[in-house]
């Protein structure tokens, strides 16, 4: 089924909205996103510098 709209790709992070993006970048430095059971230790940071974000379409 096709997208109702464009799409903000950006690392893992995928909204219709670029200000979600935004939002998620903070929740993210903040660590404010759950853990995945069993890997409680490992972090992965933002990318540095940051890439360039993609719309579709």
């Amino acid at each position: 089924e096709p997208m109702d709209g464009p799409r903000f790709i950006w690392w893992n992070f995928v909204s219709s909205r670029q200000d979600r993006i935004e939002q998620a970048k903070a929740d993210w430095k903040a660590a404010r996103f759950d853990t995945m059971p069993g890997d409680e230790a490992e972090f992965i940071p933002l990318p540095e510098p940051p890439p360039p974000p993609v719309c579709y379409p």
